[in-house]
């Protein structure tokens, strides 16, 4: 999973730099607006993947104040699937004791460093967020072959219990719905940092792509498996597509942007 966030995010920096080069030189600036937006994004982590939207809010031409909230699958690295030996087609993890759903909601900042020219430029911004987040841990229920004897047997749900319970004796996963009874809540804090790329044609429809890296931490460590290297504070990479509107738009003018670029410009 790291080598392949990796070859995206080194894939992703090539083709933004292109851009952005060829976007230096150019001195005419078309009709920009002075905006809020509104965006839901599909991302993925080096632990995980997951869902999210964002509100942002105009500070000023360059900067937003943002607000988000996303929600994510967490997964461990030793995580591996396995197929059952009773002749059926589902697969299971192996020493998987609860499925972690993680929710967070923070607030943070955007800055605009290079804007975009004209339709077919990309536009660069650099972002970070922190707040509260919440870790839910349902327990995951299997389906265990209980021997009476040589022919004989009965189907059990339960726990994965690495004491007694071996890859032959699992039939497949009980239902997902099994164990919600049971959830378990462990509170955290995240801090999340990154770049957006933004393209496309229109001015008002949003296509984003972003990367960064995100540090999680909580109460107790997430028992996501059998082992001992469960975690309680957690790095991770990773790249999303964002997608949304432009909302409250104003048009400003050329001499107004120029002024506010030597006031704010990093580069």
């Amino acid at each position: 999973m790291w080598q392949k966030i990796s070859f995206i995010f080194i894939c992703i920096l090539l083709f933004a730099t292109e851009n952005i080069l060829s976007q230096v030189d150019e001195t005419n600036i078309p009709k920009i607006f002075y905006r809020n937006e509104r965006t839901l994004s599909l991302n993925l982590t080096t632990n995980g993947w997951g869902v999210g939207y964002r509100y942002g809010d105009r500070i000023n031409f360059f900067e937003k104040k943002i607000y988000e909230i996303d929600f994510s699958l967490m997964k461990h690295s030793k995580e591996v699937k396995s197929s059952s030996s009773w002749f059926s087609s589902e697969s299971f993890v192996f020493g998987k004791l609860n499925n972690v759903f993680d929710l967070r909601v923070g607030i943070g900042k955007q800055n605009e460093i290079f804007s975009k020219r004209d339709p077919g430029s990309v536009s660069v911004k650099y972002f970070y967020t922190l707040g509260p987040s919440i870790a839910f841990l349902k327990p995951i229920y299997y389906e265990i072959i209980n021997y009476a004897n040589d022919s004989m047997f009965t189907v059990t749900e339960e726990k994965f219990n690495p004491g007694i319970h071996t890859s032959g004796d699992i039939r497949g996963k009980a239902s997902f719905f099994t164990g919600f009874d049971e959830m378990k809540f462990v509170p955290g804090a995240y801090i999340k940092a990154g770049f957006n790329f933004e393209f496309g044609q229109d001015d008002l429809i949003l296509h984003v792509i972003e990367l960064g890296a995100m540090f999680q931490a909580y109460t107790n460590s997430l028992k996501i498996m059998a082992v001992d290297d469960n975690q309680q504070f957690l790095f991770s990479l990773f790249v999303a597509y964002r997608f949304g509107k432009v909302i409250n738009a104003q048009e400003i003018s050329e001499d107004y942007l120029k002024k506010r670029k030597k006031k704010f410009r990093l580069f």
